[in-house]
């Protein structure tokens, strides 16, 4: 195997101080609007009635937000929303802190402090305290484990895409965020489109779909 290093790679560690601005009213409007249809476009397929739309070849109609089990629905797939914004935030902070982003930077990006972000993120930043021998990325339906290698003192991965295919890394990495980096490539290389899920029809007969009649 050959080793891949950060030479090969060109970042600015110092260029740090204020590498953002908060976003405008209209930018965090304009995201609480993607995240709310993203929620809706999930409640859509894992309630029971939105699945019976989709069984008779149709998506469900704007009628179905004014039903309490579908606003549940809703409500779960903002949970899971919330929960994915977190493992990204956590993949994100691993990937900066291996490109030498602090503590520090890393609570202000996520709005705390120093203290927190070591207590939420340990081992994210190489800072004398351990890193993780063994790091977790899922994306685009597969999961893959970035394990660090101490007799070469550099990063490896093994991977299970989405669509089933296993795969090892055929070189290793001196900094981990370039194996993170390589294997979610990967993981997005072997995706597999959404396909039909079994839901329960909790509505009646499926042939006869709640809102058949209605086209909107």
């Amino acid at each position: 195997m050959r080793s891949v290093s950060d030479d090969e790679f060109w970042f600015d560690s110092d260029a740090m101080a204020d590498p953002w601005r908060p976003p405008h009213v209209a930018e965090a409007a304009w995201m609480q609007d993607q995240l709310r249809e993203l929620a809706c476009k999930i409640a859509g397929r894992i309630s029971a009635r939105g699945q019976e739309c989709l069984v008779n070849g149709h998506e469900p109609s704007a009628m179905a937000e004014l039903f309490a089990d579908w606003q549940l629905a809703y409500l779960h797939a903002l949970r899971w929303v919330h929960e994915a914004a977190e493992a990204l935030a956590a993949e994100a902070a691993l990937m900066g802190g291996g490109m030498g982003a602090t503590y520090g930077h890393l609570g202000s990006a996520w709005g705390i402090s120093k203290q927190a972000a070591r207590k939420k993120w340990p081992g994210a930043v190489d800072d004398g305290s351990g890193q993780p021998e063994k790091i977790t990325v899922e994306r685009y339906g597969g999961v893959a484990e970035i394990t660090y290698l101490p007799d070469r003192c550099a990063w490896g991965w093994t991977a299970h895409g989405d669509d089933g295919t296993h795969r090892e890394a055929e070189e290793v990495y001196t900094v981990r965020w370039i194996a993170m980096s390589a294997a979610e490539d990967f993981l997005r290389d072997h995706a597999v489109p959404w396909g039909g899920v079994d839901v329960p029809h909790a509505l009646g007969d499926p042939k006869d779909c709640w809102c058949w009649d209605d086209d909107a």
